[in-house]
């Protein structure tokens, strides 16, 4: 929800949200970064949360709808200048 005393910002610098596949990486970073500084924490639950966050990215690279749709190629295209 935006802050009511900040003005929206130009379309030009709102980013685009990131796909389900991004969010599976991030999450699984979190995850995996929090119990290598803290080895104490170590629980099955949270091994077990890397597992299914792995699953979770195979199954979602495979999934068109949850990956972010390819940016366009402007290479290509003509210019004339």
């Amino acid at each position: 929800m935006p802050d009511q005393n900040q003005p929206p910002l130009p379309m030009e610098l709102e980013l685009p949200e990131p796909s389900v596949l991004q969010k599976l990486h991030i999450a699984y970073d979190l995850v995996a970064d929090i119990l290598g500084q803290a080895p104490q924490l170590y629980d099955c639950h949270l091994d077990q949360a890397l597992l299914v966050l792995i699953l979770s990215m195979k199954r979602a690279r495979r999934s068109p709808k949850l990956r972010q749709p390819p940016q366009p190629d402007y290479r290509d295209q003509y210019l004339p200048f």
